[in-house]
């Protein structure tokens, strides 16, 4: 995470262009994230360790940039290592809780850009991450 750290710093360090008193990070969403999610070794009940699927099906996701709400965390996992249901705006415009979906990560990436839901389609169905667009 250092190199990412570093990267998100230069771009705060650097002015974005035709856009007096906005920096890069400020015109520009950073996604961080993993086509799959890595799951850690658990113990046994003889005390013995299974040892990690490699393909678990939750990972994490870091969004940054200027129109990203700051210090924010989302979402957790339980001891099992199971997703915990967030808000969602589903694309009904009603809010749910239940455990985000790659769907959704990439529609709150498209509502932070500023696009609105009318504007695009994701077969399956979608729903906005509450918390992660800034306003």
């Amino acid at each position: 995470m250092d190199c990412v750290a570093r990267f998100l710093g230069e771009m705060k360090a650097s002015p974005a262009p035709g856009k007096p008193g906005k920096t890069l990070l400020d015109d520009t969403l950073v996604l961080v994230m993993s086509e799959f999610g890595r799951s850690w070794a658990s113990r046994s009940s003889n005390g013995t360790y299974n040892l990690p699927d490699d393909h678990h099906p939750y990972t994490s996701v870091m969004f940054a940039g200027g129109n990203v709400a700051a210090n924010r965390q989302v979402g957790t996992y339980t001891t099992r290592g199971l997703g915990v249901p967030v808000d969602i705006i589903e694309e009904t415009g009603q809010t749910q809780k239940r455990v985000p979906r790659s769907a959704g990560v990439v529609t709150t990436a498209l509502r932070i850009m500023g696009m609105e839901t009318h504007h695009f389609f994701i077969p399956g169905g979608y729903g906005e991450v509450v918390g992660l667009r800034k306003g």
